[in-house]
């Protein structure tokens, strides 16, 4: 049976109108707001999800019903709405979180078929506090450190949410970067050149926390040198209160190792320069040492400690009449660990039956640089370097001993090239709160094992 023309005509336009809306309509959901979202209690995300047509394209003019389950408000006061897809086939609407503390709910967007299903946490500001973690936990005076912060509710991190940080001055100051990050980013700091308290504050979620950062008890004890062009000497300095102690490792007219002690002195009225008197000591050989034979002898000059900034400083001396200048600034040997390990950076002494021997132990976060200051087979004082290892357990550190030889330190520019060092054999040092143990094995077959303390000044 034929249909008249007319009649075929007309079943055409509707077949093809019928194809066009299904091709229209939205056949799936692309959320443009992150599927998972925390929102703080009366203020208002916007929810936006992107539909498109069986083609992938936009689609346009559908209506989309937004709903909640009753954890929050859509225009009007409802817990549902109902949104028109733009011409990019994006429905968007705002949502208002109720004050009701830490719920857990959900929002969704649905046309037909096509749906987008949000979590969504709404909280209170009051819920809400920061965690802080400072890497490292203690950082050392004058290098940059991070700073991350997270805003949570419980054990769980908030979701897109934007924190920020700041830093207050106090007696000292540092910057700041970025301003502000994704919660659980990091932030850089670099503190200035000066020594002193400040605060850094982290807002997010509606909290704010203030982080105080304060100058160490110690600030000067440390490694110092004048770099890699004059590699191979060095000064330490530990700190007891205000009073520092120094030792001077570098070498004497024949290139071989002495050191110079500076066991005490005075800041001057600024408390920017600290000056003691300097001596060269002899005593006896370390593997059998004999208290009897120590001489710290006279005074033979001063040095003077001065302060440029945090991380610099000069040395001025006047050592058997040979003056002299030195800039000098930290030795960065240390890597940024975060474990925590004991605080084993001190003077140490085997106590005043061996008086007149010592083992420098400087500390940056977990890695040590020691320096045996003792005397050779002739009484003249030597030392004898460790300049790193590892820790074998939370109280053993291990390492190698080495002997060095360089350029003539008085008197003359130093001369790097000159600089040379020998592995002798290693050693162990064990901890236990303020007592240790020295245990050393030599190549040439010399061994000991040496009892330490903390050396009171």
């Amino acid at each position: 049976m034929r249909c008249p023309r007319m009649f075929r005509g007309l079943f055409l336009s509707v077949l093809l109108a019928l194809i066009a809306g299904e091709a229209a309509a939205a056949a799936s959901a692309v959320s443009l707001t992150p599927s998972k979202v925390t929102v703080l209690a009366n203020t208002t995300q916007v929810f936006s999800v992107r539909f498109l047509n069986a083609s992938g394209h936009p689609a346009v003019g559908e209506t989309v019903q937004f709903s909640n389950d009753a954890c929050g408000f859509f225009p009007g006061g409802s817990f549902g709405g109902t949104v028109v897809t733009g011409a990019d086939g994006v429905a968007s609407i705002g949502f208002t979180a109720m004050s009701i503390g830490v719920t857990w709910c959900y929002v969704l967007a649905a046309a037909g078929a096509a749906q987008a299903y949000f979590d969504v946490w709404v909280y209170r500001a009051s819920d809400v506090y920061l965690q802080v973690a400072v890497n490292p936990p203690q950082p050392r005076p004058g290098q940059s450190f991070t700073v991350t912060p997270r805003a949570k509710i419980g054990v769980y991190d908030l979701y897109n949410v934007e924190v920020s940080a700041r830093v207050i001055p106090g007696t000292a100051s540092a910057g700041i970067s970025p301003a502000t990050s994704d919660n659980g980013g990091s932030f850089t700091v670099t503190p200035d050149g000066r020594l002193g308290d400040y605060q850094i504050e982290v807002q997010g979620g509606g909290a704010t926390r203030r982080i105080t950062m304060t100058m160490p008890a110690n600030p000067w004890q440390d490694l110092w040198w004048s770099g890699m062009a004059e590699n191979g000497w060095g000064l330490s300095i530990v700190q007891h209160g205000d009073m520092l102690f120094g030792v001077v490792y570098a070498y004497d007219a024949a290139g071989k190792p002495i050191w110079y002690v500076i066991p005490g002195g005075h800041w001057n009225a600024a408390h920017t320069a600290f000056t003691g008197a300097v001596y060269i000591p002899h005593g006896s050989p370390f593997s059998a040492y004999d208290v009897a034979r120590f001489d710290i002898g006279p005074a033979l000059g001063s040095v003077t400690f001065t302060i440029v900034d945090a991380r610099n400083a000069t040395l001025d001396y006047v050592i058997d009449g040979i003056a002299g200048r030195k800039l000098i600034a930290r030795n960065e040997f240390g890597r940024q660990e975060t474990a925590p390990l004991p605080n084993v950076g001190d003077l140490w002494w085997g106590g005043i039956a061996q008086n007149g021997w010592g083992i420098t132990v400087l500390q940056q976060y977990n890695s040590l640089f020691t320096i045996w200051f003792t005397y050779d087979d002739a009484g003249a004082p030597t030392w004898i370097v460790m300049p790193g290892g590892s820790w074998t357990d939370a109280a053993t550190y291990e390492g190698h001993l080495y002997r060095s030889s360089g350029s003539p330190w008085l008197g003359q520019p130093y001369d790097a090239g000159a600089f040379r060092i020998a592995d002798i054999g290693s050693y162990r040092l064990h901890f236990s709160g303020d007592t240790a143990t020295f245990n050393y094995w030599m190549s040439d077959g010399r061994l000991g094992t040496l009892p330490l303390t903390r050396l009171p000044f």
